[in-house]
């Protein structure tokens, strides 16, 4: 072509064609959605909704898509996007344990609870600003609490796990169930409450 031969318009059609391919790069990045994020808040909706079981999927969704992401995360992939958040993970498997405390499944329950503090113990937040970190503490808190609530309401499921004392109570009256009144205090709370 006639119109590259000269240096100044082979060094402008270059610069062209990088910048059109920067505005595609850019409009790609602006239109990119967080997956996990966004199956989260779905999750969340569902569930405030009362559809415990699209909320177990939609949270399924979001832990599966931090898995996947976190097993195929690389520098360069994280100099573009932001890394996989294990919290919203942990967050995602304890709000999908607590749905599925409300379809009667508590092994399933039990599990999810485990997977939520795998992902969130509650230490470890040594690179983090204090008040995230202080957050993130309170969420394992409240995992923890709901684990203790649901193994004093069901004391098989207890026993099952090594963590249960003795027989339990038998016929469960009007005990508390785990999520729905945590209480003010984070952990073990006031058992007089439970």
């Amino acid at each position: 072509m006639k119109i590259f031969r000269k240096k100044r318009n082979r060094w402008l059609g270059l610069g062209s064609l990088l910048g059109a391919l920067m505005m595609l790069g850019g409009l790609y990045l602006a239109t990119w959605t967080n997956v996990p994020v966004d199956s989260f808040n779905a999750g969340l909706q569902a569930y405030e909704a009362g559809d415990m079981k699209g909320a177990v999927k939609l949270f399924d969704q979001s832990l599966a898509t931090y898995k996947t992401a976190a097993a195929n995360e690389t520098a360069l992939h994280d100099f573009f996007y932001p890394a996989p958040d294990r919290n919203v993970a942990a967050r995602a498997s304890f709000q999908k344990a607590k749905a599925l405390l409300q379809l009667k499944q508590g092994p399933a329950a039990l599990q999810a609870f485990k997977e939520s503090l795998m992902l969130n113990p509650g230490n470890d937040y040594n690179d983090m600003l204090l008040s995230r970190a202080q957050e993130m503490e309170a969420e394992a808190r409240y995992t923890q609490y709901d684990l203790e609530l649901l193994f004093k309401n069901n004391p098989a499921m207890a026993q099952q796990e090594g963590k249960g004392k003795g027989k339990g109570k038998g016929q469960p009256s009007n005990q508390q169930v785990p999520g729905t009144e945590p209480g003010n205090m984070p952990g073990k709370g006031d058992r007089n409450n439970i």
